[in-house]
């Protein structure tokens, strides 16, 4: 079980596979510094790319040594994103990690037919949250791709995204499929929808895990509210991850925990050849580490 952010840092750092991240546009201060923490901990390979006399120069004054990353050198703004892309795709590196880019930008690289890591699938984000006097992390997903997800989309998502949490050595995550109500009802899509899922999973279509939906989210983070409403309950005070009826509910879930409850956030894009950090520019520089470490978990062993 992971309790914290810690806890995924630490697991990254004792995989026995040595993975390497490729940065885009890594000529800036706050990457540098990531560049910095995470070979100190020793827990990647770094590439930067983008101007090599500018990186060298934020390298020196960070007091980081040149020899500790490899610096690639591109000196067009246009394709910072597709030669890291290249770079993950070629084998060099496992990880492709935004710097400063601008998200789409990052993302045509990302779905780049030439250079890029587009696979058979859809991309979805994947969020950890680290939310102060919970006994463990959770996760949801998808509050950042997905705008309108139908069915088919639903069950795509959690395809991509339990399979990530086995690899975690989370072996049968408690997955909590929201809604507004714990009631099947025709007029709110959502419910439909979960209990649907519930029994593709009966059957076999979706990956290892417990899945329990419709449910509330109060129900789900909750054991009382479970016992009030005289709901049984497999999943309720004991959710891993949390499948979203649609973008606005994971957005605004995500920054609810973050603006109230005080909660830090990591995510990963997930569905691509390979796993991809798309941390915003103003995300710490711990949370950009976190998501790093979290890539490398998602990569699984050899």
């Amino acid at each position: 079980m992971y309790a914290s952010f810690d806890d995924i840092i630490n697991a990254a750092c004792v995989r026995k596979t040595k993975r390497t991240i490729a940065i885009a546009a890594a000529e800036d201060d706050k990457m540098v510094h990531v560049a910095q923490a995470v070979t100190e901990r020793g827990l990647c390979g770094v590439i930067m790319v983008g101007n090599a006399e500018g990186m060298k120069k934020l390298i020196r004054e960070a007091g980081l040594p040149e020899d500790s990353v490899e610096l690639v050198d591109e000196q067009d703004p246009a394709r910072l994103g597709l030669t890291a892309a290249k770079l993950v795709r070629e084998g060099r590196a496992d990880i492709l990690v935004k710097g400063k880019m601008n998200t789409s930008d990052f993302l045509r690289a990302v779905l780049d037919k030439d250079c890029g890591l587009r696979s058979s699938g859809q991309l979805n984000v994947l969020t950890c949250y680290d939310e102060p006097g919970e006994k463990k992390l959770f996760f949801i997903t998808d509050g950042g791709m997905t705008i309108a997800p139908t069915l088919h989309d639903k069950a795509e998502i959690l395809k991509n995204a339990v399979p990530v949490l086995h690899r975690m050595g989370i072996a049968e995550p408690k997955v909590a499929i929201l809604a507004a109500n714990e009631k099947v009802n025709p007029k709110m899509p959502a419910t439909v929808d979960a209990a649907e899922l519930c029994r593709m999973a009966e059957r076999g279509e979706l990956p290892r895990a417990i899945y329990e939906g419709p449910i509330a989210f109060d129900v789900a983070m909750r054991p009382e509210a479970a016992a009030e409403k005289n709901i049984e309950s497999r999943v309720s005070g004991d959710v891993d991850l949390f499948l979203v009826p649609n973008i606005e509910t994971g957005n605004c879930l995500g920054k609810a925990i973050g603006y109230f409850g005080g909660g830090q956030t990591a995510g990963i894009v997930i569905g691509a050849a390979a796993p991809v950090v798309m941390s915003s520019r103003a995300a710490s520089i711990t949370g950009k580490v976190t998501s790093i470490a979290w890539a490398i978990l998602a990569c699984g062993e050899e």
